[in-house]
């Protein structure tokens, strides 16, 4: 008789369950398919560092001003959450998401700060798991083939590919088509004007992302001038 190999078995079983909990739960596929279709029209997508509420705030509506109706905001500062949650209730017209989720426990503060999605730089079964049984729309990160496995077996075919420029950018993103024909990846990590539309013109690629559009600098002088500039020309390479 013949029998299958555990880790197969494992694989399949978790790739029905990543199904099921998909199909249960209609409207997560609907807000994450109309993200998908709101990042497919940007093509560029702005991840914003910022520790002062109020700044962040101004950022993101002058980001949405010039075009670029999407944010991602990033945990790595002290007070990302509170930022977060603030920039998501004063901003209602801009899709703002969370970038840097490392574990569950701030997947489930970052849904509830009613942020539209979350992003993480890599994937590990737990987080995986853990956002297959969430309601917030989810990206995992990856760096190859076997990150990108992980992430289909739990329901993901749209994942960051990070940090691009050092794990082969467009390069990776052509070889991975091949054995996975239906992934779309948004490229962050080096990422910058100048390269945005090579990326773009990759057909398996959804977006790219980068702080370019919103430097550090800039925020800290409150120069929204030019921080609206440098939007409006991203937004205009997005659509090249």
């Amino acid at each position: 008789m013949n029998q299958q190999h555990p880790s197969v078995t494992a694989t399949v079983t978790a790739a029905i369950n990543a199904a099921l909990s998909a199909s249960a739960n209609p409207v997560k596929t609907a807000a994450l398919n109309q993200i998908i279709a709101q990042l497919r029209q940007l093509r560029v997508l702005p991840i914003l560092v910022a520790d002062d509420v109020q700044q962040a705030i101004r950022c993101v509506s002058t980001l949405a001003q010039y075009g670029l109706t999407a944010v991602e905001i990033t945990l790595r500062t002290p007070n990302a959450m509170q930022v977060l949650a603030a920039v998501v209730k004063a901003c209602p017209d801009v899709c703002v998401g969370a970038g840097t989720i490392l574990t569950p426990r701030q997947l489930q503060e970052v849904q509830d700060t009613g942020a539209a999605f979350g992003i993480s730089p890599g994937i590990t079964p737990v987080l995986a798991r853990a956002a297959a049984d969430s309601s917030l729309p989810y990206f995992p990160g990856v760096g190859g083939a076997s990150d990108l496995m992980l992430a289909l077996e739990h329901g993901f075919n749209v994942v960051k590919l990070f940090p691009s420029d050092l794990v082969g950018g467009i390069k990776m993103a052509k070889a991975l088509g091949g054995p996975f024909p239906d992934v779309r990846f948004c490229l962050t990590g080096g990422v910058t004007l100048e390269s945005a539309p090579q990326l773009l013109a990759q057909s398996n690629i959804l977006c790219v992302g980068g702080s370019w559009m919103c430097p550090a600098g800039l925020i800290e002088a409150n120069d929204w001038n030019a921080i609206g500039q440098l939007a409006a020309v991203a937004a205009k390479a997005g659509q090249l």
